[in-house]
């Protein structure tokens, strides 16, 4: 008796199997086509290059603490802070490879990491379930990173925390982003703070000058939580960026509110309209004609 149900699961397993791989195999070219599209929209917006590494790194903001210097720097510090930007107090700082520093009061509510933290897990979230795509996290202050270009970075932060972010900004192909201290500054002319209705972040891809076919990424927030709704926006509207702005940089605002970075949405872009795909304005023009 139990032999002939074996053979009869045999055979059923046998079956399924069999109706399996004919469906893949009926729909094999579906599938690869798919695959071929996703890998072809990530090239777009992160670079062939990145696509041939199979890697893209995510620079994390990370501070020093002040409490951990001798007594006669941190009395130092701590006067030239004050005399900068105000009363003493901060606890966190950061030196750039240039010679200037920034320093920070503290947390926001959570760890002052957190929102990198939320960030990065976003990102390898999402970009690590591409195909043959490697998503790699380090600090930023890393000696393999804060003087390495040869690469996709998508950098965490504002540029008083980021040393890639920092650099980014002065570099002489941003032409949109002038400053983050206390508010987006813009080189249009136009600016952006934290009002009533959230957070606020960006996001600025350009073509990475040093080594073509990579690019360079900035998710930076006024707010912790302007930096990981930009980061959200990025690793799950990837591909709708890949379509509407194709190789070219580009650079959008977003609002977000406290406490739910999937409550992200655009509410600026610069320079776009010109760098966007010739697809996309059709679309776009479509749709205003509805």
């Amino acid at each position: 008796m139990w032999k002939t149900e074996a053979i009869v699961r045999d055979l059923l397993i046998n079956l399924v199997a069999g109706i399996l791989i004919f469906i893949v195999g009926l729909r094999w070219g579906l599938i690869s086509s798919f695959l071929s599209r996703e890998r072809a929209a990530f090239r777009r917006i992160f670079g062939a290059r990145a696509v041939e590494a199979g890697i893209v790194t995510v620079t994390l903001d990370t501070y020093r603490d002040l409490r951990l210097l001798p007594s006669a720097v941190q009395q130092q510090l701590s006067i030239q802070a004050a005399q900068l930007t105000g009363p003493q107090g901060q606890r966190f700082f950061k030196i750039f490879p240039d010679g200037h520093w920034t320093m920070f009061p503290g947390a926001f509510g959570d760890i002052l990491g957190y929102c990198s933290a939320r960030a990065a897990a976003y990102l390898i979230n999402k970009l690590a379930s591409v195909r043959k795509i490697t998503v790699r996290v380090i600090s930023d202050t890393d000696i393999e990173v804060a003087s390495k270009w040869d690469g996709t970075f998508i950098n965490l932060g504002s540029s008083a925390s980021n040393i890639k972010t920092d650099s980014i900004k002065h570099l002489p192909e941003n032409t949109w982003f002038l400053d983050d201290l206390g508010k987006f500054t813009f080189k249009d002319g136009r600016d952006l703070e934290i009002d009533a209705s959230g957070d606020k972040g960006i996001i600025l891809k350009l073509v990475n000058p040093h080594f073509p076919g990579h690019s360079l990424f900035v998710c930076a927030g006024l707010g912790e939580w302007g930096t990981s709704g930009s980061a959200w926006f990025l690793s799950t509207h990837w591909r709708m960026l890949s379509r509407r702005f194709g190789k070219h940089p580009f650079l959008i605002a977003l609002s977000v509110t406290p406490g739910n970075d999937e409550s992200t949405r655009e509410i600026l872009s610069f320079g776009a309209f010109g760098e966007e795909t010739m697809f996309w304005r059709v679309r776009s023009w479509l749709r205003a004609k509805k």
